[in-house]
């Protein structure tokens, strides 16, 4: 007879916690719903920091590649600097000491007579040369937008080589040519700004 009893409260028991009561089911709803916009800000914050750095990433592996493409083919080979191609005597400036005008395009003439230029193409920072079939070599690809595109050289004294005064700005391409974002936290850009110095001018 005990034993009956016992089974009987034990089994009332295991009814009795087999499920939840409207209370704790509210509670757990409530909790749930404060919790979940925080956990689902933090990931958005998160990708969202991801697409960022990845865009950054982009635009200074390019921009870093336009830096020394340029400053290593120039500075050991160039000769003279011309303003229009094909470089002449009648077009060369940088000549005497003084400087020339901020302009998007500079050819040059390197050691084997032999011209290369650099300059701005459609948004692209481009390479001219005798030797390239026409249109000219883009440096940066289409994931990228050159602007503020400047070059230009300075000769500060008679004995002295020339430099060239290289300034861009470069942003992540986020569709239709353009650097503008939905989300103005996912906007990347940098300015790169040189001055590389010839050493056979």
């Amino acid at each position: 007879m005990l034993n009956n009893f016992l089974i009987k409260r034990f089994k009332l028991k295991s009814e009795k916690a087999s499920g939840f009561t409207l209370i704790e089911m509210i509670v757990v709803i409530g909790i749930l719903g404060l919790i979940m916009p925080v956990i689902f800000t933090v990931i958005f914050g998160i990708v969202r920091e991801q697409i960022k750095i990845f865009r950054l990433s982009q635009i200074k592996e390019e921009g870093d590649f336009v830096l020394n493409t340029i400053g290593n083919t120039i500075r050991g080979n160039v000769v003279s600097i011309h303003d229009s191609s094909p470089p002449d005597d009648t077009n060369q400036i940088c000549d005497v000491v003084g400087a020339s005008t901020p302009t998007t395009l500079l050819y040059f003439l390197d050691k084997s007579s032999n011209w290369l230029g650099y300059g701005l193409s459609n948004n692209q920072v481009a390479s001219y040369s005798a030797s390239f079939a026409s249109p000219p070599m883009n440096l940066t690809s289409s994931k990228t937008i050159i602007s503020n595109f400047k070059i230009s050289c300075q000769k500060l004294a008679v004995y002295s080589g020339a430099t060239i005064i290289l300034s861009f700005d470069i942003c992540y391409n986020t569709g239709a040519n353009s650097c503008d974002s939905s989300r103005p936290e996912e906007t990347a850009t940098l300015h790169y700004q040189t001055r590389i110095k010839l050493r056979n001018f």
